[in-house]
């Protein structure tokens, strides 16, 4: 069917005639035809006025050239666009573990060891190469007992001078796996022996473990020699060692991408014009910085409109104290205290006293959700809530999510009935900022008549990631980790400072990126509840920190 190119005209031209359609109409198309919808469907990107696509397939060259799809003179329009530079880089990451790599380690050895004296040359020794390669990452993630912490960072030379690499040819090696087909050829050889190894009625299980498994570790590995190739200040190399007693995925190394500006010119230098639409851009400097640091401000034209909601119609109060008058903190020091929570489940029963129908109610991480939810069981405060809302809490597994918001949404849905027991007003649901329920569901009209916001959601300064691009963004060095010309040897690794004190000392923008990403989470999660030009919410912020002006 794939070849029968009388079918692809066929559905080329029925969709021409039906106009636009979506992916259910496309699909039920191509089944009618007897054709391959996906494949029908990207053939007529080149000929296409309008082009409907992902993030990835719009950003990645790779994917561009698959799809033909060219940028050249053409508009580009990004929705969601606060997310851009973030999923620019991170589409960029690459990351193998430890696990993975003996894998490898494995697998290449036993083909090597088989088909040695079969192998040219230049086979044998691209091979033998790739071990070599393998063996380095795998000792550099074994545990070091003197070395003060278990993650470093350090640049991509860094990086190769300490494992006495840097005199591998990574390019050829890379264009050596993308046109040798080696991966597969190993990766079915492995699956050959465990088949041999453990008898033909462990086919499938041989199949799901060998050589998916062996293709799924050998692409990590090859993505990660792709980073190597990039400039040495376009990313970091993170490497996580094995502590003693932990789990041997604990131990990996990654890159990570910092320069969005390099990929995105990719699509700006082609492009007539990118249109970046969002809700959440401002402020428009940090991403002028990110995306078009060549730019002047005022080369970048910025519109923005009235919301469709009129004023009156959101409620937002930054409620700085209790119903004791104790003040709201909920720092990261001052947030486990037993009292701060008991202050808050008094405040929370006052609400739902108060407000019908449905109440979200945001916390900064499912730890601290947990934590208060298991303090408000042991003192009663979950109780009395039950005796005016139906209590839900937001699951970690995605899976779940869908029946717990349909649960919650029949309970509501209930008590607007009259059904039920009468005292029960509407429902409360405990969710988590950066969650699913925080950025992909709406809670329009009853669903969500109060959003509560407990604390500012700051990103945690331990994440090193995020710490490298706060650097990155305010133009933040230090010797131990910007690369440098000193002689480098194993030994001489980038420490990592504490996240407040990269914060303290990095440039003004590294800051407020780090202050952005916490109001933007806080926006992204109250915006939940407004959905239409008719609807209306009241939104508490509440912590004392949000009645200040910085």
């Amino acid at each position: 069917m794939l070849g029968n190119r009388s079918l692809q005209k066929q559905f080329r031209s029925e969709v021409s005639d039906h106009g636009a359609l979506d992916i259910e109409d496309l699909a039920q198309l191509g089944r009618k035809i007897g054709t391959n919808t996906y494949y029908g469907a990207r053939d007529m990107v080149r000929s296409a006025d309008l082009v409907v696509l992902p993030y990835q397939s719009l950003l990645l060259k790779s994917a561009r050239e698959l799809l033909g799809l060219n940028l050249k003179n053409s508009v580009v329009i990004i929705d969601e666009a606060h997310n851009l530079a973030d999923s620019l880089t991170s589409m960029y990451n690459s990351k193998v573990e430890s696990s993975q790599l003996r894998a490898v380690l494995s697998h290449l050895e036993a083909y090597l060891n088989r088909f040695q004296n079969v192998l040219g040359a230049g086979n044998r020794r691209y091979i033998q190469t790739l071990t070599v390669l393998t063996r380095s990452f795998l000792r550099c993630l074994i545990s070091n007992e003197d070395c003060s912490s278990a993650v470093t960072s350090m640049t991509i030379n860094k990086f190769l001078f300490s494992l006495d690499i840097d005199n591998i040819n990574i390019v050829k090696l890379c264009q050596y796996l993308k046109e040798s087909n080696i991966v597969h050829k190993v990766s079915g050889y492995a699956n050959k022996l465990f088949i041999t190894e453990n008898g033909v009625c462990n086919l499938n299980h041989g199949q799901q473990h060998g050589e998916g498994s062996s293709i799924t570790s050998f692409q990590a590995l090859t993505d990660l020699l792709r980073s190597l190739l990039y400039c040495n200040d376009d990313g970091r190399i993170i490497v996580a060692r094995h502590k003693p007693g932990g789990q041997p995925e604990d131990a990996y190394i990654k890159f990570v991408m910092l320069c969005a500006e390099k990929t995105f010119s990719e699509v700006t230098d082609d492009a007539h014009v990118v249109i970046m639409a969002g809700g959440t851009l401002q402020p428009i400097e940090e991403t002028r910085l990110r995306l078009f640091p060549g730019l002047l401000p005022s080369d970048i034209k910025f519109f923005s409109c009235n919301h469709i909601v009129p004023p009156e119609s959101i409620l937002p109060i930054a409620v700085t104290c209790g119903p004791s008058g104790k003040k709201f903190d909920f720092s990261h020091s001052s947030r486990s205290s037993l009292n701060m929570i008991e202050e808050l489940g008094r405040f929370l029963c006052n609400i739902v006293t108060i407000v019908p129908e449905g109440i979200v109610m945001f916390f900064s991480s499912y730890e601290y959700e947990k934590q208060v939810y298991d303090a408000w069981m042991a003192s009663g405060t979950i109780s009395k809530i039950s005796k005016k809302k139906h209590v839900f809490r937001e699951p970690r597994s995605s899976v779940d999510v869908e029946v717990i918001l349909n649960k919650y949404k029949e309970a509501i849905q209930s008590c607007s009935k009259g059904s039920g027991d009468t005292s029960v007003n509407g429902a409360l649901l405990l969710a988590v900022v950066g969650g699913k329920i925080s950025e992909g569901i709406n809670f329009s009209d009853g669903m969500g008549r109060c959003v509560l916001m407990v604390g500012l959601p700051y990103p945690s300064p331990d994440d090193i990631e995020l710490m490298e691009t706060i650097k990155h963004i305010g133009n933040y060095s230090t010797s131990s980790v910007i690369g440098d010309d000193k002689p480098f040897n194993g030994n001489d690794e980038c420490k990592l400072e504490p996240g407040f004190d990269v914060l303290r000392k990095s440039g003004k923008s590294g800051r407020e990126y780090y202050e952005n990403l916490c109001m933007k989470a806080v926006n992204q999660s109250i915006g939940r509840a407004i959905r239409h030009v008719n609807d209306y919410a009241a939104m508490l912020l509440v912590d004392s920190r949000y009645a200040h002006t910085s």
